[in-house]
């Protein structure tokens, strides 16, 4: 039988641990990547992303068949910043914009570096199975057209 005083104890243990697991500051909670279905405003996948990882996407190239790759961060001040892209070869629609970024070549890689492009959020029309549009986190991976080909998405963040 669960005593008055055994009851306020598990309130108070929940109290407590419940109250350990949240920021002290609300400003110090750490933000999403936040992929969103732009039509009907449904998530379709969201994972924490602190102020110091970068997140990649990759596709493949319609034309050349090769892998490209966007590299993003995160500034709470300005959302999303293109950072850098790669590819393999100067294909229909890659090349660079002058004044914005270095172009240098790194062994097979075209690298479009210091871009910093502030993005703030941005619309994707996610590619079929082999566009292979998908999501790079250190070394998880969130393949995006197998979640949703031909939707169009927002890549945004969230502060949770």
């Amino acid at each position: 039988m669960i005593t008055h005083m055994n009851k306020t104890l598990l309130l108070i243990s929940i109290w407590f641990f419940t109250a350990a697991a949240l920021p002290l500051n609300p400003a110090e909670a750490q933000p999403s990547l936040l992929i969103r279905d732009y039509r009907n405003d449904s998530t379709v996948f969201e994972i924490p992303l602190n102020s110091t990882q970068t997140f990649t996407i990759r596709y493949i190239h319609s034309v050349d068949h090769s892998p490209v790759f966007e590299v993003f961060s995160f500034k709470k001040e300005k959302g999303i910043i293109l950072n850098e892209t790669y590819f393999r070869m100067f294909g229909a629609g890659m090349g660079h914009w002058e004044g914005h970024g270095t172009v240098v070549q790194e062994g097979e890689w075209i690298k479009i570096k210091e871009i910093n492009c502030p993005l703030g959020k941005f619309l994707l029309r996610v590619g079929s199975i082999g566009v292979d549009h998908t999501i790079i986190i250190n070394e998880n991976e969130w393949n995006l057209s197998r979640m949703a080909a031909g939707r169009l998405v927002e890549i945004t963040w969230s502060e949770n």
